[in-house]
């Protein structure tokens, strides 16, 4: 399992934050995803062998956001 946390440059609506974490929680592979809307942060644990960063960063875009960093999770 990988654990990242990836920053979000437009996160302006807490709604907005809430469907893209249903969104990414749907994705075959994704075992979390949880949005802290405070930081402007996608908290995401994931199978590399299922899912890959490049797909997650696809829906991050699908729902109008930017991602401005990736780091890695605790």
């Amino acid at each position: 399992m990988k654990r990242q946390m990836i920053m979000l440059a437009n996160l302006t609506c807490p709604s907005c934050g809430g469907k893209l974490e249903q969104a990414t929680a749907k994705l075959p592979g994704m075992k979390s995803a949880r949005v802290a809307f405070g930081t402007g942060a996608l908290h995401v644990e994931y199978d590399e062998a299922q899912l890959t960063e490049a797909q997650i960063r696809t829906v991050i875009k699908q729902h109008g956001l930017d991602v401005t960093m990736t780091m890695a999770g605790k």
